[in-house]
């Protein structure tokens, strides 16, 4: 039989039987493992959208705590610039004051240099 290259008609069916359950079984084999890659691409894609989702959810709750800590700020610019106005009406008021105090010195002050000056002698 070793010296015999081809297979004999009556082990033909026997053969062909034979390579039939093998590429079945090739076939089966190859079946699992496209069926294991589709599964993990598929379990890829579901982490994925769960990053993704997470993500969304994360930078809409960072725009919620900026939105607060820009109204927060604005609230105190709001109340730096009340208290600025305050401090503004505070400076004028005294402005007057301070005229309304040195006005009768200043008066005084040249009514003395203008007595001395033109009625002294």
């Amino acid at each position: 039989m070793a010296e015999e290259p081809y297979v004999r008609m009556e082990h033909f069916g026997e053969f062909m039987k034979r390579m039939d359950e093998r590429f079945d079984h090739v076939n089966e084999l190859a079946d699992q493992r496209f069926d294991s890659i589709n599964q993990r691409f598929l379990d890829l894609e579901k982490r994925m959208e769960q990053g993704f989702a997470h993500a969304e959810k994360a930078r809409e709750q960072n725009y919620v705590h900026l939105n607060q800590r820009l109204d927060g700020m604005n609230r105190r610019f709001d109340d730096v610039s009340k208290r600025f106005d305050g401090v503004q009406a505070e400076i004028r008021s005294l402005r007057t004051l301070i005229v309304a105090l040195h006005t009768p010195i200043v008066l005084g002050v040249l009514g003395a240099i203008v007595k001395y000056l033109f009625f002294s002698s």
